[in-house]
C-alpha cells in the first residue's frame, strides 16, 4: 500500500503533465481569434458569399483589431454591392447586410465596334444612375437579361446624376404606351421605339419634338398601314415639319 501511495502522486503529476503537453499541441490561437460572420445577402445570384469572404479575409483576422468601417468599405467595393452594413454582435461575431444594385438600362459604348469582345465598352446603368460594369454581364437579374433592359448608348461613360438615364426616363413618360427600346446619345438624340420605330429627335428641344411626334404618329395611324409605320424613321429635327422614311 505504502509502495502505491509513493507512486500514486508522481504518477498523478505525470498524467497533467502529458494532458497540458497534449493540449498545447492541439492550440491554435487563430481559431481563437477567427471571427463568425452572419451573412444576409438580398440577391445570392448576383454577389457570391465566398468571394466577399476572401474580398475582407485580411480584415477578420483578430477580433480586438476588427474595424467595421474598413469592412463595409472594401465590401462596396465589390461592383454589385450597392451598401454593406456591418454589426458587432459578439466580440467574435459580426453580421453584415449586403444590398445588391438594381439595374434601370443596359449602356453600351458606341465608340467600340465590338462592345462584347472590348472592356469598358458596355455594362449596367443602376437605379442610382451609376454605371457598373462586372465580369459577367449575362446575369438573369429579376429574371431579365441585357437583351429585356432598355439599351442606352453614349460615347462617354454615365456617372451618376448623369442625363442620359433621367432623360430616358422623361422621354419614356412623353411616350406612355409607346416602349423605348433604345436611347443613342451621341450629338443628337435617337430613339428607337417598339416594335421598330426610329425617331430623331436631334440636340435641343427633344421633348417638344417627342410630343409633335406623338401627333403625328396617332394622325398617320389612320392613314398609313401599321405594318409600314412601326418600321418607319421619324426625323423630327425641322422647324415647321418632319421626314418619314420607310
Amino acid at each position: 500500500m505504502q509502495q502505491i501511495k509513493r507512486w500514486f502522486k508522481p504518477l498523478i503529476f505525470g498524467l497533467i503533465i502529458t494532458a497540458i503537453g497534449w493540449g498545447a499541441t492541439q492550440y491554435n490561437p487563430s481559431e481563437l481569434l477567427k471571427i463568425s460572420i452572419n451573412w444576409e445577402i438580398d440577391r445570392p445570384q448576383l454577389v457570391n458569399q465566398k468571394t466577399l469572404e476572401q474580398q475582407i479575409k485580411p480584415l477578420i483576422n483578430q477580433s480586438y483589431q476588427l474595424d467595421l468601417h474598413k469592412v463595409k468599405y472594401e465590401l462596396e467595393q465589390h461592383p454589385w454591392v450597392q451598401e454593406a452594413q456591418v454589426r458587432r454582435l459578439f466580440w467574435d461575431a459580426i453580421h453584415i447586410d449586403v444590398t445588391t444594385h438594381k439595374v434601370a438600362a443596359h449602356w453600351e459604348n458606341i465608340d467600340c465596334k465590338q462592345p462584347f469582345e472590348q472592356e469598358d465598352c458596355q455594362g449596367y446603368i443602376t437605379t442610382q444612375g451609376n454605371l457598373i460594369m462586372p465580369e459577367n454581364l449575362f446575369y438573369q437579374i429579376d429574371g431579365q437579361t441585357p437583351s429585356d433592359l432598355v439599351l442606352l448608348k453614349s460615347g462617354e461613360h454615365p456617372k451618376q446624376y448623369d442625363s442620359l438615364l433621367k432623360d430616358y426616363r422623361v422621354y419614356q413618360k412623353i411616350l406612355s404606351e409607346l416602349t423605348i427600346l433604345s436611347l443613342t446619345r451621341s450629338n443628337i438624340d435617337r430613339l428607337t421605339i417598339k416594335p421598330n420605330i426610329a425617331v430623331v429627335l436631334g440636340y435641343n428641344k427633344q421633348q417638344q419634338r417627342l410630343q409633335d411626334f406623338i401627333k403625328i404618329y396617332k394622325k398617320l395611324r389612320q392613314k398609313i398601314p401599321l405594318k409600314k409605320l412601326n418600321k418607319a424613321t421619324y426625323d423630327m429635327r425641322y422647324p415647321k415639319g418632319f421626314t418619314l422614311k420607310y
